[in-house]
């Protein structure tokens, strides 16, 4: 099931500096590597952002929980 970057790793919000797979905000990337980071690198996006999940939900299932009543994580 695609959600916000439908597993594109170069998708961009024109409207935020959400980017990437997990499309990170710019204050979230900083908090997850920052410039440490090559971002463009899907491998790197799905580590970090593996990793804000288990930080801010715990598991995945509880992520997508989340998502489902909220549209948004």
């Amino acid at each position: 099931m695609a959600r916000e970057s439908s597993f594109n790793p170069s998708a961009k919000n024109p409207k935020s500096s959400a980017a990437g797979l997990f499309q990170f905000l710019d204050s979230t990337r900083k908090n997850y590597g920052g410039s440490k980071v090559d971002w463009s690198d899907p491998y790197q996006q799905a580590l970090k952002g593996l990793k804000y999940v288990k930080d801010s939900y715990g598991d995945p299932v509880k992520a997508l929980q989340f998502w489902d009543k909220n549209n948004w994580y």
